[in-house]
């Protein structure tokens, strides 16, 4: 079979962006000045390694930390609250509008910031001469991607390389145990707040991308994005399980969250009440882009068959 010149040259491309990546990812250091093209579409340059950083969102927060450069971090959000250590580190404010005064007067190498709604404050970041590296991760891969990324960014390709593979590995484990497990047999699932208001995940979120891995059936993956719903909606969807992501809770709070749930009208009759399968967890495990994703994943799978 004869190759043409054009998909020859193609392939070559393809392997040596291939090979460049690959490279890089596994360095024990990278070399710079590096160009990279962010979230945002805008190719930035760091010319030297960063050595200070501000996290304008808790997600990259929590990413710094993962990558043992938690020392380096200068300045974080009002949200940021994981890990521990965070509580001493230095407020900015708000995740948008960004306070450009405060994040000039701290003088950060380089701003880890979040698309969204915040695109709006990186114009004017970089007008301000501010490296900023714009992530948006959507699902579990972009996830991973983002933690390499900042790890390239950062200096420490190794660090994410390791973290990632480690990661996909757990995640892995849990594919290969519902692998085999037929639908029918999966249990249908409910995320609900305690507001009377009822608001889910469904498709496009990391929530039911994550009850879907374990093995679960999401009662409103015919949805999209976060949406409102009727208490009617559940009552008819009649989930085997419900799940109420909160903040941290102590166990008397949680017990009364699950009376509340119990007494919601019309609900008497869902098998999840019935047979009490009603779980509390937290809340940033399951909405933030960060590797403690692998965490509420392996905790679904406790939750749904184990």
């Amino acid at each position: 079979m004869r190759i043409s010149k054009k998909y020859l040259f193609f392939a070559i491309s393809v392997l040596a962006i291939m090979s460049l990546i690959f490279s890089v990812c596994f360095a024990e250091k990278t070399e710079y000045p590096i160009t990279i093209i962010d979230d945002s579409g805008i190719t930035v340059t760091i010319e030297k390694q960063p050595e200070t950083f501000i996290s304008s969102a808790p997600s990259n927060t929590e990413i710094l930390f993962s990558l043992g450069l938690g020392d380096n971090v200068i300045g974080v959000t009002n949200y940021c609250n994981y890990p521990e250590e965070v509580k001493n580190i230095e407020k900015i404010g708000e995740i948008s509008p960004l306070n450009y005064e405060k994040i000039l007067s701290l003088n950060p190498d380089i701003v880890l910031a979040y698309g969204g709604f915040q695109l709006k404050d990186i114009p004017r970041l970089r007008e301000l001469n501010i490296n900023s590296i714009v992530l948006e991760p959507l699902n579990l891969n972009d996830t991973f991607r983002s933690i390499k990324m900042i790890a390239i960014t950062c200096g420490v390709p190794d660090k994410g390389a390791i973290l990632v593979d480690d990661l996909k590995k757990r995640v892995d484990n849990i594919k290969t145990k519902v692998a085999n497990i037929p639908i029918l047999s999966q249990p249908k699932v409910f995320v609900g707040g305690t507001s009377d208001t009822i608001f889910t995940p469904g498709a496009g979120t990391l929530f039911n991308e994550l009850i879907t891995m374990a093995g679960g059936q999401n009662i409103a993956a015919g949805l999209s994005f976060w949406k409102k719903i009727s208490p009617e909606f559940v009552a008819e969807a009649e989930p085997d399980i419900i799940i109420i992501p909160v903040g941290a809770m102590n166990q008397e709070e949680n017990s009364k969250i699950k009376q509340m749930i119990c007494a919601r009208s019309g609900w008497s009759n869902i098998p999840a009440i019935i047979n009490q399968k009603i779980f509390i967890v937290n809340e940033d495990i399951f909405y933030r882009a960060v590797p403690r994703l692998v965490d509420g994943l392996e905790l679904l799978y406790e939750i749904f068959y184990e």
